[in-house]
């Protein structure tokens, strides 16, 4: 199958306190770019509900490259990379014009849509999307790695029926908003609540994002974010550069739901009031 163009011109709405295009707002404008190729390729959502299916996502890997805001149009180039028995690997280009806004890969599992339990992938299916060859299966990535001995700073989330999706499970992207929050919790702890940063011209930012989703979690659920802070690069005069860190979302009963890695950058508050960050 040829990539799949989706174009998209972006609101104030989907921009953050620095003007900057927020990382749920990205996730979902990938989410609805698979979405709409799917349906190019005769696989819409009543397709799929008639034959008791649905695509979870496993993992999602981000590198966000340039900052874009409020009023710029992107491109979103999106094409299926391989399958596996339940999986698909789907990669995406996103473009300013000529300039490499940002690219990812999702990790997409096959499920049967009432236990939600992954199914094998029909080869009909596999033909719409990528043709008479699917090509051979892709390596994986190793797991998200949290295992650190120190003590995480912990974050408390009750899920709210907003957080939700259309199948009532806490959508992708919503995760990784309660990830920012905690970071920035994170960050305090250490010298730099948000306050202070912008009062230095700026604050940090994701630029690349490691995410794996392993439990589903709904409306009323207590969740709780735990988080390492691997590096920050930082003083006392000055802004930080960087930081990197560890999370992991837990339910009050125990169960892990996510394993995330990000890296941050700081990034300089723009001098036009809903501007593009530096």
């Amino acid at each position: 199958m040829l990539p799949y163009r989706l174009q998209r011109r972006l609101s104030h709405a989907d921009v953050d306190f620095l003007g900057e295009l927020k990382v749920p707002a990205l996730l979902g404008l990938l989410e609805q770019a698979a979405v709409e190729a799917s349906t190019a390729a005769g696989y819409d959502a009543a397709r799929y509900t008639h034959e008791g299916r649905i695509w979870i996502i496993r993992r999602t890997q981000l590198e966000r490259l340039i900052p874009v805001g409020g009023t710029d149009t992107l491109e979103v180039e999106t094409a299926v990379a391989d399958f596996r028995r339940a999986r698909s690997l789907r990669r995406y280009h996103v473009r300013r014009g000529a300039d490499r806004v940002a690219q990812a890969t999702t990790d997409w599992v096959y499920c049967d849509l009432t236990s939600g339990r992954p199914v094998r992938v029909p080869d009909a299916l596999q033909r719409a999307f990528v043709g008479a060859d699917p090509g051979a299966p892709l390596a994986r990535p190793e797991r998200v790695r949290v295992d650190v001995a120190d003590e995480p700073v912990s974050f408390a989330v009750t899920v709210q029926p907003s957080d939700l999706d259309h199948v009532a499970h806490v959508n992708n992207a919503v995760y990784v908003s309660f990830l920012e929050d905690a970071a920035f919790t994170m960050f305090a702890q250490h010298g730099w609540p948000l306050r202070r940063m912008l009062d230095a011209g700026g604050a940090l930012r994701i630029a690349h994002l490691d995410v794996e989703y392993l439990n589903d979690a709904g409306a009323g659920d207590q969740l709780t974010v735990r988080s390492w802070l691997a590096r920050l690069l930082a003083d006392d005069a000055a802004a930080p550069t960087s930081a990197a860190l560890l999370q992991t979302i837990v339910r009050l009963d125990g169960t892990e739901l996510l394993r995330a890695r990000s890296d941050w950058v700081w990034r300089r508050r723009p001098a036009v009031v809903g501007g593009v960050p530096l």
